[in-house]
């Protein structure tokens, strides 16, 4: 193995990761210090969302999974309507996987595409912008990674079985949280793990204490997950999860009610088949092996509504074989990955209307460790399209190279400077469900390309840790809505941003202070709501923690997240008022091992007023976006045994 650097590869993860960390003691740091720099080296993740800030959030939807996250913004007042937007993309513009498994596609622009349980969450991982071949095929906005919990995850060190009780209560929606897990080990190679959730909510009310109408929602969870060892080289694991989301809601739920956004039942459902093989050679260097193979459907189901019923579906299958090699100083990862996405739309004025798409990919990616001060990284996927549009009859075919440079330095011990260039191509894609009967792919439609530069710096010193960073992502030939039904290349967006972090660690206190500025365009003109599978544009924004480990049973915090007013918006788009909310947290382990946990959160302490900028705005009477939540006080007590 190479030397370590003294700073892992991509530092800002690991600035993220411990400035949004709650202190413990000295000792305790130290190791979670460790922990966090293999995540880093290893996952190569800007952000890294663990579970134990999950759990402190009490997170119920993907708004409280990235609310630490200033450069990652979740708009959508209601939970069908959230969308997830990094440095000012939406996730469509990024590859989300599930446990390696890619989930694909669009289910309708004026809704959110993501369906997936906290609950069932080990971490979430965030890379920003175009970067290692690693990151799959047409990454242009980089790539989110759920990852969920395996049995060992939850088994206490000596335990061979055990269970966990979990509710909640939300006062702002009168919802409530229930779920239940079994894990253990079936023999000493395998173990197996089995969790059910459901949760139910209201409509949520605003700060005004105005009820928004047809925003609850009912939702059941699962998963099931086999983990063996086969031998001391070979690992598999085999998971299964569902999500299913019901609820009586308006037609464009991001939107509020209106003579033309009627509600009406809609059921979305998703569900992830994995299974995943390793052989990590004990004897040679070079072998290192990972099979990742999966299928899943996700499909949204409009109910009687004005025209009879409407049934999306998106099945995709694929897998995923890398190798991992060291030679020297030299680590390779290198491999093949394909992915099948079928569309199909069933709905009663055109009957069924489907679509098929493939991607095939070549990677490698090298990290050298040139000296024990400086690491250099360079890679390559070669990545061959196809699309097959029923509607037309056309085929798109595109292919192309996206290559990637970066390094890090350890100026000093405490000084680590990065940076790096990274580009990413991306052919044409399945359209998303509900406009498979009537829109088109433009005949000339071409692939879009995006680049991205980075440069960063981070420091430590003792318990003092800064950040900061700057980048430029450019996606040439953007794809877009260029007529009412067509979809094609609209320009060349670019975006310009920067980052930075301060925090401080004290033997039971931390605090940090965190800040993201975007600025993405489209030849000139800054993305509105309406760009919708695209981005938006959102005000500067600040986010400050405070946790305090007040006795080694109790846990005090303190969130507050501050976005500034938006004033460069697009042509004819109002101006996004500014906002500040805060948030406190109390956690009490009364119990040895963990084994009861009560929490008590509020969320949006004073009841503010506001409209998140990544939520749709005021554009007219009809297209008019929802206001957030007012306070929401969250109870929950957790059980193992």
């Amino acid at each position: 193995m190479p030397p370590a650097s003294r700073f892992p590869r991509r530092p800002l993860c690991l600035a993220i990761g411990l400035l949004g960390a709650s202190s413990m003691a000295h000792a305790q740091q130290a190791q979670e210090l460790d922990s966090l720099q293999i995540i880093a080296e290893r996952l190569d993740a800007d952000r890294v969302v663990d579970e134990a800030d999950i759990e402190r959030r009490q997170a119920s939807d993907l708004r409280d999974i990235f609310a630490n996250q200033p450069d990652v913004s979740v708009g959508g007042g209601a939970p069908a309507a959230q969308k997830i937007y990094v440095r000012g993309l939406e996730d469509t513009q990024l590859n989300v996987s599930i446990d390696g498994a890619t989930q694909s596609g669009n289910l309708f622009h004026h809704q959110g595409r993501l369906l997936i349980d906290p609950e069932l969450l080990q971490r979430v991982e965030v890379v920003a912008g175009a970067g290692d071949a690693t990151n799959g095929p047409g990454a242009l906005g980089g790539a989110i990674r759920f990852v969920t919990k395996d049995p060992d995850d939850l088994l206490r060190p000596g335990e061979d079985f055990g269970a966990r009780l979990s509710t909640g209560y939300y006062s702002n929606t009168e919802g409530f949280r229930a779920s239940s897990s079994l894990y253990g080990r079936l023999t000493e190679d395998w173990s197996a793990l089995a969790t059910l959730t459901h949760t139910d909510h209201d409509d949520y009310e605003d700060a005004e204490g105005n009820a928004q109408p047809f925003t609850g929602t009912e939702r059941q969870s699962g998963l099931v997950k086999l983990v063996g060892q086969l031998t001391d080289e070979q690992r598999v694991a085999l998971s299964y999860d569902r999500s299913e989301d019901q609820a009586f809601r308006l037609h464009r739920p991001h939107w509020h009610p209106s003579a033309r956004n009627a509600p009406l039942d809609q059921e979305v459902v998703r569900e992830t088949f994995t299974g995943r093989y390793g052989f990590d050679s004990l004897t040679s260097d070079w072998m290192d092996l990972d099979l990742t193979v999966y299928r899943t459907e996700a499909s949204l189901e409009h109910i009687d509504g004005p025209y009879g019923d409407y049934i999306g579906a998106m099945q995709t299958h694929g897998g995923d074989l890398r190798n991992r090699s060291q030679l020297g100083d030299h680590s390779l990862t290198f491999g093949v990955d394909y992915r099948q996405d079928e569309a199909r739309l069933a709905s009663p004025l055109y009957g069924t209307n489907r679509e098929e798409g493939r991607v095939v990919g070549l990677y490698l990616q090298d990290h050298y460790q040139l000296t024990d001060r400086l690491q250099l990284s360079a890679g390559a996927r070669y990545d061959w399209f196809e699309l097959d549009e029923e509607l037309t009859g056309n085929r798109f075919e595109e292919s192309g190279l996206s290559p990637n440079l970066g390094f890090s330095f350890d100026a000093t011990d405490r000084l680590n400077l990065y940076g790096g260039w990274a580009r990413a191509i991306r052919g044409t894609q399945i359209k998303e469900l509900f406009v498979l009967d009537y829109y088109r792919n433009a005949e000339d439609r071409r692939e879009e390309t995006a680049d991205n530069y980075e440069l960063g710096a981070r420091y430590q010193h003792g318990n003092l840790y800064l950040s900061a960073e700057a980048f430029v992502t450019r996606i040439d030939d953007v794809v877009g809505i260029v007529d009412r039904a067509t979809l094609g290349n609209l320009g060349d967006l670019k975006s310009r941003g920067i980052s930075a972090s301060i925090g401080y660690d004290w033997d039971r206190l931390s605090a940090s202070l965190s800040y993201s500025r975007t600025r993405p365009e489209i030849d000139g003109e800054p993305l509105s709501d309406d760009d919708m599978a695209i981005g938006t544009s959102v005000g500067d924004t600040w986010v400050a923690n405070l946790n305090y480990q007040a006795t080694d049973s109790l846990e005090l915090g303190w969130t507050g997240r501050f976005a500034e007013r938006l004033t460069n918006v697009a042509n004819d788009y109002p101006e996004k008022a500014g906002y500040g909310v805060n948030d406190v947290y109390a956690r009490w382990q009364p119990l040895v091992d963990d084994q009861l946990t009560l929490a008590l959160r509020v969320n949006n302490l004073f009841d503010k007023q506001y409209a998140d900028h990544a939520s749709y705005g005021d554009a007219t009477d009809v297209a008019h976006g929802l206001p957030d939540p007012g306070r929401d006080i969250r109870l929950s007590v957790d059980y193992r045994f």
